[in-house]
């Protein structure tokens, strides 16, 4: 049997960032045609300016704090699942056998961690041929009433369960440099994150410069390295705007980026 890759599509890849809940439809069917190759193969996406924007303004990574934190928590949802039916539309369209799974239809965390999502109707799909789809959420937490579940939280859930090959997260970034190339012209690829240089790399990272309730490129950088650690996987931070590298990166090929091996 081949061995599980997870793929995460980030939400600065599936959205325009400055404009509120507003896909790249382009690059969405672009990356659609790029996966639709693939087997065994689970995708996640972000939520970009569809989710990040109101759970923002509403603090919905907060809970359930005030009269209109309900509200927040209800609407983020809500918006984050249109952007769900649009992947998913999108995938079906270029012949993927997409099979939707968004957390917040039966995860429940506690202090921002998922601690039970019964996942064995995904993993059904998945030995069946279907393309297992989820993506970042708002899920009901026991502690706090609600919180945020990153798409990296969902997949540390998974690999916990199904133990992945393999995990890449596709930004719009060539992984994680030095500093933020977007700001710093002369910031330097880091190519490889292991324990010599994962402290320095977390430094470098830093926190996104858009709207991001889940904590930027720090916080996909340590997930993936504690994913790394605790359950052998190797993981990639590739540039999914560049066309053709999530194909490539799905077939196993060496492409520019950052790979992350505890």
């Amino acid at each position: 049997m081949q061995k599980l890759c997870l793929i995460k599509l980030g939400g600065s890849v599936l959205t325009d960032t400055t404009k509120p809940n507003t896909p790249k439809i382009e690059e969405i069917m672009r990356l659609a045609r790029e996966i639709r190759s693939t087997s065994r193969v689970i995708l996640g996406h972000g939520s970009g300016s569809f989710g990040h924007v109101t759970a923002h303004k509403y603090k919905v990574q907060d809970g359930l704090k005030n009269a209109n934190s309900m509200k927040g928590a209800a609407m983020t949802q809500n918006v984050a699942a249109k952007l769900h039916r649009i992947v998913v539309d999108e995938l079906v369209k270029a012949g993927v056998s997409a099979f939707s799974f968004p957390p917040s239809a039966g995860a429940i965390a506690r202090n921002g961690r998922i601690v039970r999502w019964d996942i064995s109707a995904l993993e059904e799909a998945l030995d069946k041929g279907f393309l297992p789809v989820t993506c970042g959420d708002v899920v009901v937490d026991l502690t706090k009433g609600v919180t945020i579940a990153s798409t990296e939280e969902v997949f540390r859930h998974i690999a916990q369960k199904l133990r992945p090959a393999r995990i890449i997260v596709g930004g719009d970034t060539d992984g994680v440099f030095t500093a933020n190339p977007k700001v710093h012209k002369n910031a330097k690829l880091i190519e490889r994150i292991d324990g010599s240089n994962i402290a320095n790399a977390l430094r470098s990272a830093g926190a996104s410069l858009k709207v991001d309730v889940t904590g930027g490129m720090r916080s996909k950088v340590a997930y993936l390295y504690d994913m790394s650690r605790k359950f052998g996987v190797e993981c990639r931070i590739i540039n999914a705007t560049v066309p053709g590298r999530v194909r490539d990166a799905l077939a196993g090929r060496r492409v520019r980026g950052t790979i992350i091996r505890a």
